[in-house]
Order: C-alpha cells, then sequence, then structure tokens
C-alpha cells in the first residue's frame, strides 16, 4: 500500500474530499501528519459582496466559522489513530493556494478529491481544481474520485 509520513489534504467538505481524508489517513498511519486545507474562495467573497449579501470582512468571516464546524463534524466520526492533524483555513483561489500551501510547508503528497461527475462550463473550459494542482506541482498528487 501506498504510504506517506506527510501529507496535504485540500478539504471543500464535500463528500468527495471527505473519501480523499479517509485514504489519506489510511496513507498517514500509524504516525503520520496530515495538514488539512480548507481555502475560501476569493472570486465567491466578491461575488457576495457585488450581490450585496454583505460586506467583504462579514462574508470572510463567516466563512471561516462554516469551516472551522464542517471540520469539527468530518472529524468527529473519523477514527485518525496516531495520526496527527493539523488544520488550516485560507483565502484565496484555491489551486493557487493548495500549490502554496504545500510549497511552504514542503509537504511530499497532496490527496484530494476530485468531483467526477461535475462538468460546469468553467471546469469545460479552464479545467477543475484538481486539474490545475495536477499540472502546477512537483509532488505526487493522489486524486480521489469519489
Amino acid at each position: 500500500m501506498l504510504t506517506s509520513p506527510e501529507i496535504l489534504v485540500p478539504m471543500d467538505f464535500s463528500p468527495c474530499s471527505v473519501n480523499a481524508l479517509k485514504v489519506a489517513v489510511g496513507m498517514a498511519a500509524p504516525e503520520g501528519d496530515l495538514t488539512l486545507l480548507h481555502v475560501v474562495d476569493e472570486e465567491f467573497i466578491d461575488n457576495a459582496v457585488a450581490a450585496g449579501m454583505g460586506s467583504t470582512e462579514d462574508i470572510r468571516s463567516r466563512l471561516k466559522e462554516l469551516a472551522e464546524t464542517n471540520f469539527t463534524s468530518v472529524l468527529e466520526g473519523l477514527d485518525t489513530g496516531q495520526v496527527t492533524i493539523e488544520k488550516m483555513i485560507v483565502v484565496g483561489l484555491p489551486f493557487v493556494e493548495i500549490l502554496k500551501i504545500a510549497r511552504d510547508l514542503d509537504l511530499p503528497m497532496i490527496v484530494m478529491g476530485i468531483r467526477g461527475r461535475s462538468t460546469s462550463a468553467e471546469e469545460l473550459l479552464f479545467g477543475s481544481t484538481a486539474e490545475k494542482v495536477l499540472r502546477g506541482t512537483r509532488v505526487p498528487v493522489l486524486c480521489v474520485p469519489f
């Protein structure tokens, strides 16, 4: 079985990313380290502000609180054994932040989910976050399809 002592796991809290987390826990066991990363999408915040849903700071704050709640919910029912888990929440463009954190923390592997059934117009034209990460990184990326 493929193993790695340190893994970056980008989380959007979709069922696919939760499954990727489970795979990463298995790969890091028994005593590895996982860094869970949630990126609050800066473009989403800009669009919400433009739609009159609140100020930039208010929306950013609410999305960070929601991410903390989601981390708690996801990790509650997960048996991580002796695997150390660190949670990070940042604001930016998801693929850029994933690449930056992987590089800055010198993590040797990324395990992330992909949305195999989703084919939005933007993904067809510009590629998914997972595809952009694959193209931009120099470390192995394991993409979990579901």
